[in-house]
């Protein structure tokens, strides 16, 4: 099927919700991208009328695309479509246009998933080798990023994507869809910062409380203009801040920013702000390529299809929950870690003594990507709330390291020194780690019993002592007084970081499990814990 001596070319079809797109690309680069998008009169996305749309529009968007690129359905040597996630109507409509193409031409045919095509098209437009993604848009909102032959997802909205939530936002106003571009105009006209739900846990976010807060601001008469900057500056700072979260986890040197929201300049702005604070590479996806369109599903199923992937009808069923991490990703080589043992996403430790004892000073940073009064109210939020933290978990008897001193004046804590490693780490160089997770299982159940929630519980914020004890470190976005569903929480978090980094996840949660629960508490708090995951968004 592909000629010696050419490059294999991809088309590619494209349709998960508001536009029917197909593009055509080659090895080196993109021949053509052409878009159709359906723009309602009133209200959202009406899935059926998008899919009449995309009915309507599809064979025109394909006829032009091989028009554009100057090739031929002869010269074509491959089918893909966008199989998943998105509204079901448009998703049929695309993959039986696919369908009929690879048929009617004897091509081979792959159903792609959609995200996979935003990290794609981003990493071949930008050069970007091995990057920790934001992908943000109307209906996801995530952190992904490549390990152990797949991209992982190392957080996602727990309920609506970003996108939606300022579309909803909008057109609350009047402003008809998309209204991201309308209240990005709005907001530099804004001067006043109002305070709105900033909702992160771990490198998870939540939206839903800042849309029902924003929508009440305007009942009280606040302007628009200032409702629309507050929502950006507070948003977009949650967003970023899990993204460099994940980039220090995950000893990353590489960023990418993909998706429709990606087109939003103070977005781009503070990305770009945060990496060079962080001394990284940082790329943002071509505008024209960060909304849906053709040429990444193409792009994704060029290199499924170069490592070997192949699909039968039956596989190409459309999914409207398709996960990025359900498919193979072997041909992206991970690069080598960049050890930042000093320094984190929102702090630098030094080591220094204290009064002869070995000790550490964590000092939050400023963070100049988020405006001022922002900065300031979360950094002294979170200091005095790690503070309050860890001596709560050392009067219940649960391993955290000991504070000496706390400065308000910096938000800087000195605290003991603990000689060790993470968790993370431990697991990846030792394989009998049977009596660590046990350990840990009992120290979670005594915390939750407590009452008490850690707020970011990842394998990176455990440590493992010389002599095997743990400690839990930096619970600053926990709760002394934590719901039901902030215990869950933990729980979920450490669960996804076992899944997403250790290939040993199965035998972690399992051994995890048979010292955690038993009690009537935490078997409560393993009930919560499967209505968190079933409303965990698709991606």
């Amino acid at each position: 099927m592909i000629r010696d001596g050419d490059l294999l070319i991809s088309l590619g079809i494209e349709g998960t919700a508001h536009t029917i797109s197909c593009g055509i690309v080659d090895e080196n680069r993109i021949l053509s991208n052409v878009n159709a998008t359906y723009r309602p009169e009133t209200g959202g996305i009406h899935p059926r009328a998008a899919a009449d749309h995309h009915f309507t529009h599809v064979l025109q968007v394909i006829k032009g695309a091989l028009n554009d690129s100057g090739v031929s359905m002869h010269d074509v040597d491959l089918v893909c479509f966008s199989r998943g996630p998105g509204l079901g109507p448009c998703l049929r409509i695309t993959a039986t246009s696919a369908r009929a193409l690879s048929l009617k031409w004897n091509k081979p045919l792959l159903g792609v998933n959609h995200p996979l095509g935003h990290v794609e098209i981003g990493r071949k437009l930008s050069g970007a080798k091995d990057p920790v993604m934001l992908y943000v848009s109307g209906g996801n909102t995530q952190v992904i990023a490549h390990k152990n032959g797949r991209y992982r997802v190392f957080g996602e909205t727990m309920d609506i994507g970003l996108g939606n939530m300022i579309d909803k936002f909008a057109r609350s106003q009047g402003i008809p869809f998309p209204g991201g571009p309308q209240i990005e105009k709005l907001a530099r006209k804004g001067v006043k910062l109002l305070e709105l739900p900033y909702s992160v846990r771990g490198m998870d976010t939540s939206f839903s409380g800042m849309l029902t807060a924003s929508l009440r601001y305007m009942e009280k008469g606040e302007s628009l203009e200032d409702v629309s900057f507050s929502i950006q500056e507070t948003a977009f700072s949650m967003i970023v801040e899990v993204l460099e979260r994940a980039m220090y986890h995950l000893d990353k040197g590489e960023i990418l920013l993909a998706g429709g929201v990606a087109m939003n300049e103070r977005l781009r702005e503070m990305v770009s702000h945060m990496a060079m604070e962080a001394g990284v590479k940082h790329y943002l996806t071509d505008k024209k390529y960060c909304m849906d369109n053709g040429a990444m599903i193409a792009q994704a199923g060029l290199l499924m299809y170069e490592s070997g992937q192949r699909q039968t009808l039956e596989d190409t069923r459309i999914d409207q929950r398709f996960r990025i991490d359900e498919v193979a990703v072997p041909w992206i080589a991970e690069s080598e870690g960049n050890s930042r043992s000093d320094v984190g996403a929102e702090a630098s430790v030094v080591r220094r003594t204290f009064f002869e004892r070995d000790a550490v000073e964590k000092i939050r940073k400023e963070k100049n990507y988020r405006i001022p009064d922002l900065d300031l109210l979360i950094r002294r939020e979170r200091a005095r709330n790690e503070c309050k933290n860890i001596l709560s978990l050392r009067s219940h008897g649960i391993g955290s390291p000991m504070i000496f001193a706390f400065y308000p004046h910096n938000f800087s804590i000195t605290m003991e020194r603990i000689d060790g490693a993470t968790l993370k780490e431990y697991i990846s160089e030792n394989g009998d780690h049977k009596d660590i997770i046990t350990d840990l299982g009992i120290m979670v159940k005594k915390m939750h019993e407590a009452g008490i929630s850690h707020g970011d519980l990842t394998t990176s914020n455990i440590m493992v002592g010389n002599d095997h004890s743990l400690f839990l470190i930096d619970p600053s976005m926990g709760n002394r007084n934590a719901t039901d569903a902030e215990m869950a929480h933990d729980l979920f978090l450490l669960f996804e970081s076992f899944s997403s980094e250790h290939s040993q996840y199965p035998d972690l949660k399992e051994c995890f499990l048979s010292a955690y629960s038993g009690s009537e508490k935490c078997d409560n708090l393993l009930d919560e814990l499967k209505k968190i995951e079933a409303r965990r968004r698709y991606v």
